[in-house]
């Protein structure tokens, strides 16, 4: 309980009050005469979790750099013969058809993904593959077809 000197220091301008034994701000002491609503308690959570994983999801940094440089690449149909296989650079020359949107028919050395599938190709296959292309210019092929075979100089098929 508290002394009457040291209630006239805490509340001068209540010296006549009682004591009620708990010290504090006034505004800590907060009483409704409403009855507890459990469903206003519910909205209120699923608005500040909503709020969270809204704020969550805008401020997330990008994602895997491979990842978005990937999505950024541009892909064009590529249909062409393979002109010669160079193992040192691990490249294709191709002589493709006009890629529509990107380039006139022209040879032009190509690298592969997955590079397995360069060891598949022989001079004068004709081939069906996907041109990605980067932001940065750098260029492969991927999902590359054989649809025709090379010819020997006598019309047979090569090994």
């Amino acid at each position: 309980m508290i002394s009457g000197t040291t209630q006239e220091k805490c509340h001068p301008d209540r010296s006549g009050a009682k004591a009620s034994g708990v010290e504090g701000p006034a505004f800590l002491r907060i009483r409704s005469n409403r009855p507890f609503n459990p469903s206003a308690y519910r909205l209120a959570s699923l608005c500040l979790f909503s709020l969270l994983i809204f704020s969550a999801a805008c401020n997330r940094g990008p994602s895997q750099p491979a990842a978005t440089a990937q999505s950024a690449a541009k892909r064009y149909a590529l249909k062409g013969k393979v002109v010669s296989i160079d193992k040192q650079s691990a490249t294709a020359n191709i002589n493709n058809e006009p890629i529509s949107g990107f380039m006139d028919p022209m040879v032009m050395p190509y690298a592969t993904k997955p590079p397995a599938a360069l060891d598949q190709l022989q001079p004068g296959d004709t081939i069906t593959a996907d041109v990605v292309v980067q932001a940065d210019n750098t260029y492969w092929l991927e999902n590359v077809k054989i649809i025709g075979h090379s010819k020997t100089p006598d019309g047979k098929l090569a090994p």
